[in-house]
């Protein structure tokens, strides 16, 4: 239910040039997350010029397919030896279901980190992480956020976060790096979000909460001028 999108009433889409002071706009979900983790994605069916009915069917959506239920695939199946191989419980797929995707299915996982205040000192988001090489930074922007289309995969940095750590004996390795890195290498650790292993997959969101009276960074003011773009 809801996946579906249906015209309000009788109207022809037309171009926005061509001077008609009415236009219907609805707004489609791409690649939104459900609470299962799945994707959930509108697709148009109309094209501009398309003349349209009250109750017509113009986007598809999950499940769907030209507005009829579409779940699964269809497939072949045998019931029957196979030289051993599906012995008891054993299952035995052909090579094209694999390679063509025929089951691969989209799931969207929301991954969050928080800079949080310290007894010393707050924790900050930043591409500036010490001992972390610049081939581990280049899915990150300025304010060391993971930018959106970029392809991740297990031990990927998302986004860049330091915090305070007290001052303790430093080893020949620590004084080492503070004499290359300087001060900020001694005083603050590496807590980045970093991906999880076995999970792969390309960054489609990313959205920056701020709290009352905290100045908003970069990032965090560009996508709030994109949605406010988006929007309009």
């Amino acid at each position: 239910a809801g996946v579906l999108v249906r015209t309000l009433e009788l109207h022809q889409p037309v171009d926005v040039d061509a001077g008609l002071a009415r236009i219907e706009i609805y707004r489609l979900m791409k690649f939104q997350r459900s609470n299962q983790n799945t994707c959930i994605n509108q697709r148009p069916l109309v094209r501009m010029g398309d003349r349209v009915n009250k109750g017509d069917i113009i986007a598809d959506g999950p499940s769907t397919e030209l507005g009829d239920l579409a779940l699964g695939r269809n497939v072949l199946v045998a019931f029957m030896p196979w030289n051993g191989y599906n012995y008891e419980d054993s299952i035995l797929l052909s090579e094209r279901i694999v390679a063509d995707d025929v089951f691969t299915s989209i799931h969207i996982e929301e991954f969050e980190v928080m800079a949080r205040d310290t007894k010393l000192g707050p924790e900050e988001i930043t591409r500036d992480i010490p001992n972390v090489s610049e081939e581990a930074l280049k899915n990150l922007d300025e304010a060391g956020i993971v930018y959106i289309g970029a392809e991740v995969q297990p031990g990927d940095i998302l986004v860049g976060k330091i915090t305070p750590k007290g001052e303790s004996p430093m080893t020949p390795e620590e004084k080492l790096l503070r004499a290359i890195f300087g001060e900020k290498a001694s005083d603050v650790r590496d807590t980045s979000m970093r991906m999880p292993p076995g999970t792969f997959g390309t960054v489609v969101e990313v959205r920056v909460f701020n709290r009352h009276g905290v100045e908003k960074d970069e990032r965090a003011m560009a996508i709030e001028r994109e949605e406010i773009e988006r929007l309009a």
